[in-house]
């Protein structure tokens, strides 16, 4: 069998499954069924489980390519009987007639019988398509699906039910959904926070139930998000500690070693001899370089930690910035702070304001192409509120926000992570060849 990396997410996940998981696939193409199926059997010959596959729309001879492209050799699996593929009409519905108790009956005969055989566990794999045909007893699926969940813990059997999204009706999967404690959609497995134990899917008063449920996971949503923008804010915090410990040692050690050497090599040949021209040629390249170094240091030592912010406040540190920032871009940068210097902000509103407007230039130097931006932060209470404005470019706001989690720069996430540790909301206005416009509003605690 072909040795398979244990590194990416959905190898992982299926290594980590136990006799016990209930799992539905839902599908919506062979590529997706063969990505999860061939791995999810190779996992339980790998971990010498005896794998049954209940096969209906596929045939065996699909399953068995599915195994085999992914590195399976199946004959031998196959005759020493740990891999067995069956048709749904010798399990699911035996005699034409689907009956809940008989399959449940079946799976712990098979489990049993597997365990006494030597195997681990019984892993088992089956198609539902068997449910579109209507015959007798198909309108009990979900209720088997949710006994299922009684059945599964302790008994040493787990499975992969799989439905076909193409063929199947949405209310159906609906119901699919709740019945099972884990979901595969595509490759993904995710925990099922839909999920309803059998007594509460089979009760008295299902509905209800599923609305409490789902009242208590909005609750659950506010205090996980919550606890992320708490446990955000600290991770911040943390980062501007030692952002301000490595500016302090950058600063005052660094660049002061560096400054010290480069005035001993200036003064180096002081009341010596006339020098040779190639060694004083080589000194003033090597203070040169020291002078690029120095200015390097200091320079990261800036970016590291404001300069000012402690001493002069927020709104001069600001005005700094931006003078410093369309020095070295060559980009018009207005810088306007009104109210804000009668205002007492904490370091941490202080940090974030500045690290947004940083933020929001380098974004527009790189992107936007704009020869011109305003910056505007204003106190207008209870609320301040920041202005990003240039003249660039501009985007497709509604496709960039669509994209947002899968592009790799972070400029509106980091901005929009920032507006919510302060309270407050973004709006962003663009559109191509209009520029952009970034409003920032969140009340002022002080």
């Amino acid at each position: 069998m072909t040795a398979h990396p244990k590194t990416n997410e959905l190898e992982l996940r299926l290594w980590a499954l136990h006799p016990g998981a209930h799992i539905c696939c839902l599908f919506g193409s062979e590529a997706e069924h063969r990505a999860l199926l061939a791995p999810f059997m190779r996992h339980g010959l790998e971990r010498y489980e005896k794998v049954l596959s209940i096969v209906e729309a596929h045939t065996a001879e699909q399953i068995l390519a599915y195994l085999s492209a992914d590195g399976v050799q199946v004959n031998p699996f196959l005759q020493n009987g740990q891999l067995k593929i069956i048709k749904a009409d010798e399990t699911y519905i035996r005699g034409g007639v689907f009956d809940p108790e008989g399959m449940i009956a079946l799976l712990r005969a098979e489990t049993q019988r597997a365990l006494e055989e030597g195997y681990s566990a019984l892993r088992v794999t089956g198609e539902m398509s068997w449910a579109l045909k209507g015959l007798p007893g198909s309108e009990r699926l979900i209720e088997y699906e949710a006994r299922l969940n009684a059945f599964f813990p302790g008994s040493g059997c787990l499975a992969l039910c799989q439905y076909d999204r193409r063929r199947f009706d949405t209310h159906v999967l609906l119901n699919v959904l709740e019945a099972h404690p884990l979901v595969a959609i595509g490759t993904e497995i995710y925990d099922n926070f839909y999920y309803m134990p059998p007594q509460e899917l089979l009760g008295a008063d299902p509905l209800g139930v599923k609305l409490n449920s789902w009242l208590d996971h909005l609750r659950e949503r506010k205090r996980s998000e919550t606890q992320i923008r708490t446990l955000t804010r600290k991770l911040m915090k943390t980062q501007e500690d030692e952002r301000r410990m490595i500016s302090r040692e950058l600063h005052d050690r660094v660049s002061q070693d560096l400054s010290t050497i480069k005035i001993a090599m200036e003064t180096l040949f002081d009341h010596q001899p006339a020098t040779a021209p190639e060694i004083s040629h080589k000194v003033s390249r090597l203070t040169g370089f020291l002078d690029r170094a120095i200015f390097t240091v200091r320079d990261l030592a800036y970016d590291l930690r404001p300069p000012g912010l402690d001493e002069m406040g927020l709104a001069q540190a600001l005005v700094m910035y931006c003078d410093d920032f369309a020095e070295k871009t060559r980009m018009r940068v207005e810088c306007h702070c009104v109210g804000i210097e009668k205002l007492k902000l904490d370091f941490n509103t202080q940090i974030n304001l500045y690290r947004m407007i940083q933020e929001g230039l380098n974004n527009t130097h790189k992107h936007a192409d704009a020869t011109r931006a305003i910056v505007k932060l204003t106190a207008a209470y209870p609320n301040i509120i920041l202005r990003i404005e240039d003249d660039g470019k501009g985007f497709d706001v509604e496709k960039r926000v669509r994209e947002i989690d899968s592009e790799k720069r972070m400029g509106l996430r980091s901005l929009q992570e920032r507006t919510d540790l302060l309270g407050g909301v973004m709006l962003v206005t663009s559109k191509p060849g209009q520029g952009t416009k970034i409003l920032i509003k969140f009340p002022y605690k002080g």
